[in-house]
């Protein structure tokens, strides 16, 4: 009889483990796999499957960044974090086995002296459900002189479900419910602060995109520069020989060339450098630089200026409010104080829970149907944890609203200020557009003058180096346009 009563338990076992594996399927199958899509790169910002050749454009540029950047990887695996953080609060409504066997030898309460043995097993499958209560199923087997306040069971053991259900404290909301919400408004969260990461980098990025197109630019003004002084100090340098010009002349025209020579050098320099600042952005799929790109994909037609229409502007602002992830993230951090705010108000509740434990007792000297029910009051005395809690969260609600307040208004006024700038510069650029023609007509006309003999070296290298001025000064309002219009997008979250 004691090896069926054995065995039937051991049974028993094996059929709670088979029900445990069967109810819980889908969550012993949950993994980060399983939580971690919803933070996944999108689809725009995958990795490139190669590395770009030919002309870079400047949207080119940014799709390469926006894919293969290591300080986006970074800020994706922040978004990946966020997903294994809800999978680890999951965790807390994870269901478990139990299995407990206990052997006694002791001194008999009713007959001191005489030894008593007895044999406890216990075996449960329980969880944690989100509501707050926790069930429980599972057998016992008790044999021999059982000491209080264990109790005998029959042949084949007593087989049982039991549950607790809170009324108040605890019900719907409880500190692991509450860090599963939390945790969840992590995702989103992550999510907007890989949207800032983001815009940030891209700004910078078009910002170093926009000074190396416009630095090699400039390396061909002064390039131009040079070879026109060069070419004249050749033509010169026959006329002092031929005794048309006086041999000072000649020395002129060879400081020019000189000093024209230098310029081209610190520009060239200065190619270089933007070329070095613009590698800082351009990244392999695989996580390695990429080579410097050359100078034939630097791109021949770019866009031209133009302002900014008022329309684009109110657009730009109404996108802004709805886009911007500072405002997002302002909104999540509010919804996880909500969750501290209820969980603290509920634990003001006094605890209330009504539990049940029906069993059924089997085999031989078995009494059939078993029961212990009851309901369990705790009332707190005084409330200060829930109290402080409750305090610190409106605290931090009236916190996140000010500091809301704070970004709508730094939203406008930088969706603003980037429409100023941009019809500033555009503005700009047509006055330096008038000086450059200008000064090129004057240069023109200088050099003709020289030509019949009316004018000096000295005026013709003045006016040839005004028109390189004015030639910069125009690629400079060129640069902050394209700047300009690179930060109107980030403001208004369109980058």
């Amino acid at each position: 009889m004691k090896f069926f009563s054995r065995s039937a338990f051991g049974l028993s076992v094996i059929a709670l483990f088979a029900l445990a594996t069967s109810t819980f399927a889908n969550e012993a199958e949950l993994s980060p796999e399983t939580v971690l899509p919803e933070v996944q790169l999108k689809e725009e910002d995958q990795p490139a499957g190669q590395t770009l050749v030919g002309v870079l454009t400047f949207q080119q540029f940014l799709t390469q960044v926006r894919a293969n950047h290591p300080k986006l990887y970074s800020a994706d695996l922040d978004r990946r974090i966020a997903g294994a953080k809800l999978l680890e609060k999951q965790g807390a409504f994870d269901p478990g086995i139990s299995l407990e066997t206990d052997y006694l030898r002791y001194n008999d309460f009713s007959n001191r002296g005489k030894v008593s043995k007895a044999l406890d097993n216990d075996l449960s499958l329980g969880w944690l459900t989100r509501s707050g209560a926790r069930i429980a199923t599972g057998g016992r087997y008790n044999t021999g002189d059982v000491k209080p306040p264990l109790y005998p069971t029959g042949s084949t053991g007593e087989y049982f479900l039991s549950a607790r259900m809170p009324l108040l404290r605890g019900f719907r909301i409880n500190e692991k419910v509450a860090m599963e919400m939390q945790a969840e408004i992590g995702i989103p969260l992550a999510d907007a602060m890989f949207n800032q990461s983001r815009l940030s980098t891209l700004l910078q990025a078009s910002y170093g995109y926009w000074n190396w197109v416009y630095a090699h630019r400039k390396v061909g003004v002064s390039d131009n520069l040079l070879a026109l002084a060069t070419v004249r100090y050749q033509a010169i340098q026959e006329r002092v020989k031929a005794g048309d010009l006086p041999p000072i002349d000649e020395v002129e025209a060879g400081q020019e060339v000189q000093r024209r020579a230098g310029l081209l050098v610190r520009s060239q320099r200065e190619y270089e450098r933007q070329l070095f600042n613009l590698s800082r952005y351009l990244w392999e799929p695989g996580g390695q630089p990429a080579a410097l790109p050359e100078k034939r994909a630097i791109p021949e037609m770019l866009p031209t200026p133009d302002a900014l229409e008022e329309a684009d502007w109110m657009e730009a602002r109404k996108l802004a409010l709805e886009t911007r992830p500072e405002l997002k993230a302002l909104n999540l951090q509010k919804e996880m104080v909500e969750v501290d705010l209820r969980q603290a108000k509920n634990l003001k509740l006094p605890v209330l829970d009504l539990f049940a434990t029906p069993g059924y007792d089997t085999g031989n000297e078995s009494i059939g149907p078993t029961i212990k029910a009851g309901v369990v009051l705790t009332v707190p005395l005084r409330q200060r944890t829930a109290n402080g809690m409750i305090a610190a969260a409106e605290f931090r609600t009236q916190k996140l609203d000010l500091e809301q307040r704070l970004v709508l208004q730094q939203i406008l006024l930088e969706v603003d200020d980037s429409v100023s700038a941009i019809n500033a510069a555009y503005k700009q650029y047509l006055a330096a557009n008038k000086e450059y023609e200008f000064a090129k007509e004057l240069e023109k006309g200088e050099r003709q003058r020289f030509e019949f003999g009316d004018s000096t070296l000295f005026l013709v290298n003045q006016r040839e180096r005004s028109s390189a001025e004015a030639a910069m000064r125009l690629l400079d309002l060129e640069v902050e346009y394209h700047q300009t219009i690179a930060n109107f997008k980030a403001v208004s979250g369109q980058l």
